[in-house]
C-alpha cells in the first residue's frame, strides 16, 4: 500500500465521481480506476459501491476513509518537520547510557553542549546494563551510547573516556574502614552485597572472578540491583559491596569507602556509536566527551581515600 493510493481513494471518497477525481490527482480515470481495484484488492473488501450513475462509500470504505486522512495528514507534518529542520539546521541527537553517565559524566558536559549548540535537541534514554546499550545503537534507538565497554561488534565504535577504580563499599565503623586499601583475602568472612549478573555483569563478574583466583567463595547475604539500594544496605551494617569509584564522589551517610587492592579492579567508561554514522552534530559531541572525559579522569586520579 502506497501513500499515492490512499492520496487517490480519498480524491474519489470526496468527489464521489471517478472522473472528477481522476482530474483532481492528474490520471487518466481507467488508471484511477485500476488503482481503487488494486487497493480493494489488497485490502480484501470493497472500498467503494459503483453504479453506471452512482459512487459510494461502504460501511468499510467510510470508516478508511477516515484513517487515511489522517495518515496522509501525519506524512504532510513529517515533510514539513523534517523541511523546517533543514531550513533552521536543527538537529537531534538520541543519547543513551548506563546509570554511571546519566547522574555522573553526562550533567555538566550536556550543560556544556547545550550553551554551543542551543539548537540541538538532546533526548536521554537510561539502561542498566552494557550490553543493552550496545543493542540500543544497533536498532537506531539512539545514536550515541556512553557505557561499558560493548562485545567486538564492527557495526558499532567505542572508545574510552574515563577509567576509575573499584572500591569497597563498607560500614564506616567496621574494622576495616581502618586499612587504606582492602583485599579479597580481607572479605573471605564478611556478608556481601551482590549484583545479579543480568544488571551488573562487570562488578557481578569482578566480585565472583577476584575470590575465584584466590581460591575463596564470597559470602553473599543480599543481592542489590540498584547502588543506592546496596549503599543503604551498607549504611545500615547489613554487609560489604563493590562500586564503581564515581559513587564515592557524593559522601553517603555511615558508609566509608576504601579501594579494592587489585590491580585489575579498574572500570572503564566510553562512548560508542555507529561507525557508518554521518550525523554533522556527533563529531563535535564526540570531541567535548573527549575534553570532558579528560578533565573527569584528573579528578577522579587525584582522588584520596583517608581514614
Amino acid at each position: 500500500m502506497e501513500l499515492r493510493q490512499l492520496r487517490i481513494f480519498v480524491a474519489v471518497a470526496e468527489e464521489l465521481h471517478f472522473r472528477r477525481a481522476a482530474e483532481r490527482v492528474g490520471l487518466a480515470q481507467a488508471a484511477l480506476s485500476a488503482q481503487i481495484k488494486a487497493l480493494e484488492d489488497e485490502l480484501g473488501f470493497s472500498l467503494l459501491f459503483r453504479t453506471t450513475r452512482h459512487v459510494s462509500l461502504t460501511q468499510a470504505g467510510a470508516v478508511f476513509l477516515d484513517e487515511a486522512r489522517a495518515v496522509l495528514s501525519r506524512a504532510a507534518d513529517a515533510v514539513d518537520a523534517a523541511r523546517a529542520a533543514a531550513d533552521s539546521g536543527l538537529q537531534r541527537l538520541r543519547i543513551g547510557g548506563i546509570d554511571a553517565a546519566l547522574v555522573w559524566f553526562l550533567p555538566p558536559m550536556l550543560g556544556e553542549f547545550r550553551k554551543r549548540f542551543p539548537e540541538v535537541y538532546l533526548p536521554l534514554t537510561e539502561v542498566t546494563a552494557s550490553a543493552e546499550q550496545g543493542l540500543e545503537l544497533l536498532r537506531h534507538r539512539v545514536d550515541v551510547g556512553f557505557f561499558r565497554a560493548p562485545a567486538a561488534d564492527d557495526s558499532l565504535s567505542w572508545e574510552p573516556l574515563v577509567e576509575e577504580r573499584v572500591i569497597v563499599a563498607l560500614p564506616a565503623a567496621h574494622p576495616l574502614a581502618a586499612k587504606p586499601e582492602i583485599g579479597i583475602a580481607d572479605l573471605a568472612d564478611e556478608t556481601l552485597i551482590g549484583y545479579p549478573r543480568h544488571a551488573r555483569p562487570v562488578l557481578h563478574a569482578m566480585l565472583w572472578e577476584g575470590f575465584t583466583r584466590a581460591g575463596l567463595r564470597p559470602r553473599i547475604g543480599f543481592e542489590a540491583v540498584e547502588k543506592a539500594t546496596l549503599l543503604r544496605l551498607v549504611g545500615q551494617g547489613l554487609g560489604i559491596g563493590l562500586v564503581p569509584q564515581w559513587i564515592t564522589l557524593t559522601p553517603q551517610d555511615g558508609v566509608a569507602f576504601r579501594p579494592l587492592a587489585d590491580a585489575s579492579a579498574k572500570m572503564r567508561i566510553g562512548v560508542g556509536w555507529r561507525t557508518a554514522d554521518r550525523s554533522e552534530t556527533l563529531p563535535a559531541f564526540l570531541d567535548l566527551a573527549r575534553a570532558h572525559g579528560a578533565r573527569m579522569q584528573a579528578a577522579l586520579s587525584a582522588q584520596t581515600f583517608g581514614k
